[in-house]
């Protein structure tokens, strides 16, 4: 194997693995995400004029037709590998090697199906590939806020308690020690517009960008386009801190 291909394949091997990881964990969401619009993948082409399979730069008015599923979806690989797992394509493919970033740009409008032959894949929908491209993906639906004095704000119990979202959090909270507890309670400030919504006291001394960049990869799935969620950080004094432990049961504890 020369320099050039082993390169390529212990690419593909990390990639692979953090698609494990962010398969098991949404801890490594974002990671493997931001990774996959970086690294090259790979689709398969059929009867088109790049004149032969591999590592090619695509010139202008090329035309490139692409293997699509019988669903309609488009299939993309993390690695040549990947194209003939479990036996289902039986045959050599023709293939081209693509940055994840411009593959996406290519499909506007159409679902993409990553490793779709293998234990570990992903559906990309059309909406989900437009705010992987703008970046929004990464910053749905979740504020971190700074209370400051005398804000007024109504706080209470949940009647819909987001369960998925408790659970998910918990995950990530579990696999770190520098989190000793995670509250859960609905809020409204009055005089704003937003509407009333759900917030998450992290009780921590550690790391808080890191800490609310993990929590909010666990949760955005379970976000609509206009909801949001307010994190907040309980390491001093305020309303918000004293109503969550005095009046709210933890839905994570850090074990001793």
């Amino acid at each position: 194997m020369d320099l050039f291909k082993f390169l390529k394949k212990k690419q593909a091997d990390n990639l692979e693995a953090l698609l494990k990881k962010a398969a098991e964990s949404p801890t490594y969401r974002d990671e493997f995400l931001k990774r996959l619009l970086d690294e090259e993948l790979f689709i398969i082409t059929m009867g088109n004029s790049v004149g032969h399979e591999g590592y090619v730069k695509l010139e202008k008015d090329t035309t490139v037709n692409v293997l699509e599923l019988k669903n309609g979806c488009i299939p993309i690989f993390t690695s040549t590998d990947r194209i003939f797992d479990k036996g289902i394509v039986k045959n050599k493919v023709n293939f081209i090697a693509v940055k994840g970033k411009e593959l996406f740009s290519w499909f506007s409008g159409k679902t993409l199906m990553l490793n779709p032959y293998s234990d570990y894949g992903k559906e990309f929908l059309p909406d989900e590939i437009q705010s992987l491209l703008s970046g929004t993906y990464f910053n749905k639906g979740i504020r971190h806020i700074k209370i400051e004095k005398d804000t007024p704000a109504r706080i209470g119990i949940p009647s819909v308690y987001p369960t998925a979202m408790a659970d998910a959090l918990s995950k990530v909270f579990s696999d770190r020690n520098d989190v000793v507890g995670a509250y859960l309670a609905f809020i409204h400030y009055p005089e704003t517009k937003e509407p009333p919504h759900y917030i998450f006291g992290i009780d921590t001394k550690g790391d808080w960008a890191e800490i609310t960049k993990a929590a909010s990869a666990a949760i955005s799935d379970f976000l609509a386009d206009n909801e949001f969620v307010d994190f907040s950080q309980m390491d001093k004094t305020d309303f918000i801190t004293d109503y969550l432990k005095n009046k709210i049961k933890p839905f994570y504890t850090k074990r001793k």
